[in-house]
């Protein structure tokens, strides 16, 4: 998955790191759906309504950052009259290009 970052990147480090976060958070419905993982290992009933919300982005070296992030879900049974809720977290990478793209790896999410 691949976005365009819009901003300019002086240096890579701590400080964009957290220009990355503010970028992210704007810009979160354009990757949010890519970045929560297929939901059977939960129930295959289970969905995510809201999306994710972005905890911390974090300098990893190299024009490379970790994005922590956490996802609600749920599973509604109306035949048992149980209804499942929890919130998950997870981490990718991403490498900032030269030209400004930001390319995100979903490998560990099984994409």
């Amino acid at each position: 998955m691949k976005i365009m970052y819009s901003g300019v990147i002086a240096s890579h480090g701590e400080v964009f790191a957290n220009q990355l976060k503010d970028f992210l958070i704007k810009n979160q419905d354009k990757i949010e759906r890519q970045l929560i993982p297929n939901l059977d290992y939960i129930d295959p009933r289970a969905l995510n309504d809201n999306g994710i919300q972005i905890m911390e982005v974090t300098y990893l070296g190299e024009a490379r950052y970790s994005l922590a992030y956490q996802y609600d879900w749920f599973v509604f049974s109306p035949c048992t009259n149980i209804d499942l809720t929890g919130t998950d977290k997870n981490k990718v990478t991403l490498t900032v290009l030269d030209c400004g793209e930001l390319e995100f790896d979903l490998s560990a999410l099984g994409h």
